[in-house]
C-alpha cells in the first residue's frame, strides 16, 4: 500500500497542508504519514551550557502533532484515512527528503513558523521542493 507524507509544524499553513493531504490520501486509498521534527539546541549563559532533555522535546513535539491531527479530525477531515504519526529528530527538510523516497507525494505548507513573514515559501518548503524524490504539493 502506498503512502503520502505531510510535514506538520503546527503553523496554520501546515494544518491546511494536513487537511489537503488527508483528502488526497482518502481519494487514493493510501496511508497518510504526518511527520514533524525537533532539534536539540543548547542554551548558554556564558558560564555554562544547558541541553534540553531529548525526551521532553520529543514529547512536546508529539503533543503539537497530536493537536494538529485533532484539529483536522474535529472537522471530519481524517475520516476514512489511515494515519501514521511520525516524530523525528533532525532538520525538517532533510527528514522529509529522506522519507520522500518511495512516497507517492510530499505535501507541505507554503510557510512554517520561520521569521520571514513576507516570504512566499519558507526555507523548509523550498528545500523539499528542490530535493524531494517524488512530486511535492505546496499548500497555502
Amino acid at each position: 500500500m502506498g503512502h503520502i507524507i505531510v510535514g506538520v509544524d503546527g503553523s496554520d499553513h501546515s494544518v491546511h497542508a494536513l487537511t489537503w493531504a488527508a483528502t488526497e490520501a482518502r481519494l487514493r486509498g493510501v496511508t497518510l504519514r504526518a511527520v514533524t521534527t525537533f532539534s536539540v539546541g543548547f542554551l548558554s549563559t556564558g558560564y555554562e551550557i544547558a541541553l534540553p532533555d531529548r525526551g521532553d522535546l520529543k514529547a512536546a513535539t508529539q503533543t503539537m502533532l497530536d493537536a494538529a491531527l485533532d484539529t483536522v479530525r474535529e472537522t471530519g477531515g481524517l475520516d476514512g484515512v489511515d494515519v501514521e504519526s511520525v516524530v523525528l529528530e533532525g532538520h525538517a527538510g532533510e527528514r522529509l527528503i529522506a522519507l520522500s523516497d518511495g512516497a507517492e507525494m510530499v505535501i507541505v505548507g507554503s510557510r512554517g513558523r520561520g521569521g520571514f513573514v513576507g516570504a512566499l515559501m519558507g526555507s523548509v518548503t523550498t528545500y523539499v521542493v528542490n530535493h524531494a524524490s517524488c512530486p511535492v504539493v505546496v499548500v497555502r
